[in-house]
Order: C-alpha cells, then structure tokens, then sequence
C-alpha cells in the first residue's frame, strides 16, 4: 500500500468507520498492537472516549497513562532521552518547540494536509515549515464577572465590560463597596498565569513579543507599555495573589472582576452554586481587539515509536469534532479545536461557555521557538518588578526586551 492510500485509510479508520486488524510487532494479549499514550486528563475524562477507539479498533489497545502538570514535562524530557518514550502523548503547545526543534517528533506533514482548514491553532505545531503534532484541544481565558456585585455598585449586570476604561471605573466602584471586596483579581507569583494575562492585554493593544518573522524582539514598544500601566492602575483596587487565590475569592463574591479559564465552570456549581456570575470576552482598548491568550493540547507521536501507524490513527480518533467534543464537555477547562464547534447546540445552550470558543477566534498563541519557556520566565520577572514597584513600567520592558534578545541570539548561535 502506497503513501496515500494508506492515508485515506488511517482516516477512514479515525473516523471509526472500519477496524483496524490486529498485528505489528510487540502486541499485547490475544494479538493485539498495545498503543502507549500518555495524557493529563483524569481518567474518567478520557477513558471512555479511549473505549470507543478499542470498540471501533478491535486490533488494538490502548495502555492509558496519566501524566501531571507538576512533572509531565520533565518525565516526557526524561523518556525522550532514555529511548522510551510512549507512542503518543498529549504535550502543552508551549513545549513542542523544545521537543521539535531537537529532532525528537515524528514529522507528520503529510498526514495532516486534508485537516488544516478543519482546526484552529495549527501554528502551535508547526516548526521550520513542518507539522509535528496534531492541536487536540485549545484553551484560552476570558472575564468573570460578579452580577451581584455590579448591581450593588449601581453597574450594568446584564453585560460585561467592554473597554479598558470601563474595567478601571467599575473597578473602583466595585473597590468602594467595603474593605473585604475588590474591584478586580490581578495575577501575582503565579509561573505561567502572569504572563497570559499580561500579554492578553498587550495584544487586544496591537502588542507583540518577536516580530513576524521570529528574528528581532519587540517587546519594549508602545503598544506593550500602555497595556502595562492600565494593568497596573488597576493595583489600587483589585486583590493581588495567585490564581488559586483570585478564584476562591470570586467564588466567594469577594471580587468584582477577574480574567479565567473555563475550568471556573467545573468548580463553581460545585464551590459556590448561588453565585450569580457572567463571562465576556478580554476586554480591549479604544481601536483595539479583544484577544486573549490561546494555548492548545497537543497530539504527537516521537521518533522510535513502536507503533507509529497505530499512534497516528489514534491520534486522527481523539481529534475527530465529535471526539474532542465529548471530551471538552466532561473536562470543562478546554475547547475543541474543530472550526464551527461554536455553533454546536452544546454551546448554544450554554452562552457563557461558548463566549470561550468565540474568544479562541481572536486568541493568539506565543511564538513557537525552542527558547519559549525561558523567554516566558524572562517576561514574568519583569512584569512581577512593575507590579511591586521595584523598576518602573518602561525599565520593566527594557529590562524583559535584553533578557529576550539574549535569548534569541543563543537561540540562533
């Protein structure tokens, strides 16, 4: 079987639509090809939706192991360099880069060119022009908001703020209500919080961190600056701390506004059932655009693999619209990836939760470069100096703006 018929047939099997036999090497019990897959999802997120791949795919098994966002990407590194690596596992979009540019995924270009108009966030795994990965599922943030608050404050509850300056006014407003309430939840000694909600406001302002083509830093600009005073003017009104923090006190009705991830629609029925709460897109400045941070799970399959054709199939199954589907609405924290699933009758009977799919239309991804985390770390000490007043808001971006082009001149030597 040629390339491209065996590639009409990979896809007609992730759509369930035939079996696949048994067979390849290193088979577990009664023949079959055992697919190792590591993921972060809890078990009863994902294993029913792994059962209906082994229903429909009867020659294979699935071996499921779970990862944690604690030591999942020290155990992949590990894995990688041991030669035991899975045959597939879910990686974090912003660690491909570390994992693509050091050879150690499988190249999967070719397989993938009849899905790209069909996903969003194909720049996630994208590296040198090559596709090195499959997005799964996205996530991205979006503003909370207090209803009972607002209308104590003698604000409009029935929508959220739009406009920079709106969350500031209400902010203050909200801030008057009493020493135990806060206009607006900041981000504060938080690795990877701070710099997704930073950045959410620099590029709804036309912000950027690397220019087009990946080769200058341009993070100390105009654009960025002003993003950062409005984030800091809003100190003398809001609650600083830790996302954990920022969540148990809107929670608690203590805090007016905050910028979150869908994973409050989990937890909130369960933490605090009579809050009355709604959601809204990154709110943006005069002229500007409501973007927000867009991360995405992906799918990859590393060099080595023992069963790459079986990994691949897996993998083209879990993305499929009605797979990631199910998977999103059990989780709550992510969004497919499929273009369209907003207008899904999921989404369309629960409006704060689509408000999510609709901010992915306007969320953008960080650069995809092997450096990405230590720029990411660079940024974040900066902002957290601003935020305590240690450095002024123009010397925090000077300061990030060297550290990040140090870092991308080793990246090119």
């Amino acid at each position: 079987m040629n390339r491209r018929m065996w590639l009409a047939a990979a896809l007609l099997l992730a759509a369930g639509t035939v079996s696949c036999g048994g067979g390849g090497g290193g088979g577990g019990a009664g023949g079959k090809t055992t697919v190792v897959f590591w993921e972060f999802f809890p078990a009863e997120v994902i294993r029913p939706i792994v059962d209906k791949f082994e229903a429909t795919h009867p020659g294979v098994k699935v071996d499921l192991q779970q990862l944690t966002w604690q030591g999942g990407l020290e155990k992949i590194s590990a894995s990688v360099a041991a030669g035991t690596a899975p045959d597939l596992c879910e990686i974090g979009s912003t660690w491909e880069a570390k994992f693509a540019s050091s050879g150690a995924l499988e190249d999967w270009t070719a397989d993938v060119q009849i899905m790209l108009p069909r996903h969003r966030l194909w720049e996630a795994v994208k590296f040198d022009d090559r596709y090195f990965g499959i997005p799964w599922v996205m996530g991205t943030r979006a503003l909370f908001y207090n209803k009972e608050l607002f209308a104590r404050a003698g604000l409009d509850s029935s929508k959220a703020p739009e406009t920079w300056s709106q969350v500031l006014a209400d902010s203050r407003k909200i801030r008057a209500l009493g020493e135990s309430t806060y206009g607006f939840g900041l981000q504060s000694g938080d690795r990877y919080k701070l710099f997704k909600k930073f950045m959410s406001l620099a590029w709804s302002n036309g912000g950027e961190i690397l220019s087009p083509d990946q080769k200058r830093v341009v993070f100390d600009s105009p654009q960025n600056l002003a993003a950062l005073k409005f984030y800091l003017s809003l100190r003398p009104y809001a609650l600083m701390d830790r996302q954990e923090t920022l969540d148990q006190g809107f929670k608690e009705g203590r805090i007016g506004m905050q910028v979150s991830g869908a994973w409050l629609f989990k937890t909130i029925p369960h933490d605090a059932p009579s809050l009355r709460y709604g959601v809204g897109l990154v709110p943006a400045p005069p002229g500007g655009r409501h973007a927000s941070f867009a991360g995405a799970e992906i799918l990859a399959s590393f060099k080595g693999s023992r069963h790459p054709r079986e990994a691949l199939m897996l993998a083209q199954f879990l993305v499929a619209p009605e797979n990631a589907a199910a998977l999103c609405q059990a989780a709550k924290d992510v969004q497919p990836s499929a273009v369209g699933s907003e207008d899904s009758d999921y989404y369309r009977q629960r409006p704060m939760e689509q408000i999510f799919v609709r901010q992915l239309e306007t969320a953008v991804a960080p650069p995809n470069i092997s450096q990405w985390v230590d720029m990411e770390g660079a940024i974040e000490e900066a902002l957290e100096e601003a935020l305590h007043d240690k450095v002024t808001p123009e010397q925090a971006l000077k300061n990030a703006q060297r550290k990040l082009e140090a870092l991308l001149a080793a990246k090119g030597s």
